[in-house]
């Protein structure tokens, strides 16, 4: 059993859509809590800033298929921008996404949602736990195989780290709402990072952050912070 993780930041764009700074901040505090040996303990953590759309697919594909077994712990995370069409679908731009003369983004040019649950629902292994810091993200749901389970059912760990069987999709916002950056860094990674290395989010004090867990505190903290 290995725990991997592929951390996605787009943060600049070459096509007009605005720049996202923070992401970049983003991947950084992931990547430091993850391969921390006292938090994450990941085997190997990828970070990809600014990819275009063919090397963000592919990195995407070759996370949960290549040389993984059932009981890997595969780990994709995503800051920048998430977009919807007009039925509701969701896409994650990348640096080369592009908008039409009306200023609407060219889905052609973006990861659609459901090209990553294909490669999620296709992968040998059972341990899967997605985090979305974008627009829009609580989307995602959208499409995924009655084989995947919700969050509220997934007792992943994440101080041991990260143990048990099933998915969970960790998101910033709900299928309508819009996320936030403050300062450089994406309001609910913030405090996704910070749950993790303060032990606050091991709200029941067992000594164990599942999943659940550490989406509520980042969500209540999230929440907090806007209002």
């Amino acid at each position: 059993m290995v725990k991997v993780a592929l951390l996605i930041a787009v943060s600049e764009y070459e096509h007009g859509l605005p720049s996202l700074p923070g992401s970049k901040k983003d991947i950084q505090e992931m990547e430091r809590v993850l391969r921390d040996r006292n938090m994450g303990e990941f085997d190997d953590v990828k970070p990809l800033l600014n990819p275009d759309l063919v090397t963000m697919q592919i990195e995407i594909e070759r996370l949960f298929a290549e040389g993984r077994q059932k009981d890997d712990l595969v780990l994709l995370y995503f800051s920048g921008h998430g977009i919807r069409d007009e039925h509701d679908n969701l896409y994650f731009a990348t640096r080369n996404t592009r908008q039409n003369q009306q200023r609407d983004v060219l889905t052609a040019t973006a990861v659609p949602a459901q090209t990553i649950q294909g490669f999620m629902n296709r992968s040998p292994s059972k341990r899967q736990v997605l985090i979305l810091d974008c627009c829009f993200s609580g989307a995602f749901a959208k499409g995924l195989s009655a084989t995947g389970r919700g969050l509220n059912s997934v007792p992943i760990q994440i101080a041991t780290l990260l143990g048990g069987e099933g998915r969970a999709v960790l998101t910033s916002s709900t299928e309508t709402q819009e996320s936030f950056e403050e300062g450089s860094v994406g309001i609910y990674t913030r405090f996704i990072v910070e749950g993790i290395e303060t032990g606050a989010a091991d709200t029941d004090k067992n000594g164990i952050i599942t999943v659940e867990e550490l989406h509520e505190y980042a969500k209540w903290k999230t929440q907090a912070a806007r209002f």
